[in-house]
């Protein structure tokens, strides 16, 4: 129980201020006065010994006050000094509900906020409880923090590269080792594919028809002996020199001696063929 406010030095609206020492608190005690004389500074005093935070005592120090501030509360017979921006134990038990408490668990003002509403559902008292809540609050930014990370890392998969799959299904996906190999033979099977659909799409063969052999004919000629054919070449020879008319002999005869190996020179101009 808080039995004595000893010393308040330097603090708010407290210059030097000792009397409270004679001053003992019973179970229930209030304390009123005017606005502006120091009743949030007491609460301020409290928070920082419950907490150990010096800020809310140090932010009031007083401008003409040359020295640091200083505190000496007494509690269950024990003195508890803030001396140095430190305090030399603290009082985790101690709960102090004020303006501070309500701005920071329910609402501040008239102005409502998001995290107000959100605090006004999770009041809770006893260092035990606050505790519990501050390592909830741990877990659940540890876990938003994951989350955002796993959002990140889906980012990053395009949505072209996983097509029908969530992110989820396309991580579960099972891991081909063989996976170079099977895409070639991916890429050939649907070349594959592609080109049976160029032959399908191809015009039928038309029908066509074989010329005709006189395969007796193609036998004779077959038969026929080299002396028969000299002979028969011989006797058309004889034909062709006898359509020419008289001369046509002495004529081919005559050119014969001009022909030198293989070729076959032009017929000189005093001659002409026959008629």
């Amino acid at each position: 129980m808080l039995d004595r406010i000893q010393l308040l030095r330097n603090v708010g609206q407290f210059n030097s201020v000792n009397a409270g020492a004679q001053l003992p608190l019973s179970k229930f005690s209030l304390i009123y006065a005017e606005n502006g004389r120091g009743k949030t500074t007491l609460a301020a005093i409290l928070r920082s010994l419950s907490t150990g935070d010096p800020i809310s005592i140090l932010e009031r120090h007083r401008l003409s006050a040359t020295n640091a501030p200083h505190v000496v509360i007494g509690f269950n017979g024990t003195s508890f000094v803030f001396q140095n921006a430190t305090w030399s134990a603290t009082l985790p038990n101690l709960a102090v509900f004020d303006d501070v408490f309500v701005a920071q668990n329910v609402c501040s003002g008239i102005d409502i906020q998001t995290e107000h509403r959100q605090n006004l559902h999770e009041l809770i008292l006893g260092s035990q409880g606050v505790s519990l809540n501050a390592a909830l609050q741990t877990h659940v930014a540890r876990v938003e923090e994951h989350n955002r990370e796993l959002r990140l890392r889906g980012d990053t998969i395009p949505a072209a590269s996983r097509g029908a799959f969530s992110v989820e299904a396309f991580c579960a996906l099972d891991q081909n080792p063989n996976i170079g190999p099977a895409m070639q033979e991916a890429e050939r099977n649907l070349a594959a594919a592609r080109s049976a659909e160029a032959v399908r799409q191809q015009p039928e063969f038309g029908s066509f028809s074989l010329p005709g052999f006189d395969a007796a004919a193609i036998d004779s000629v077959l038969q026929r002996s080299l002396p028969a054919l000299e002979s028969e070449a011989a006797a058309q020879l004889q034909a062709h020199f006898a359509s020419l008319g008289a001369g046509s002999e002495e004529w081919v005869s005559h050119g014969m001696r001009h022909i030198d190996g293989n070729l076959c020179p032009s017929a000189p101009k005093t001659f002409s063929p026959p008629r």
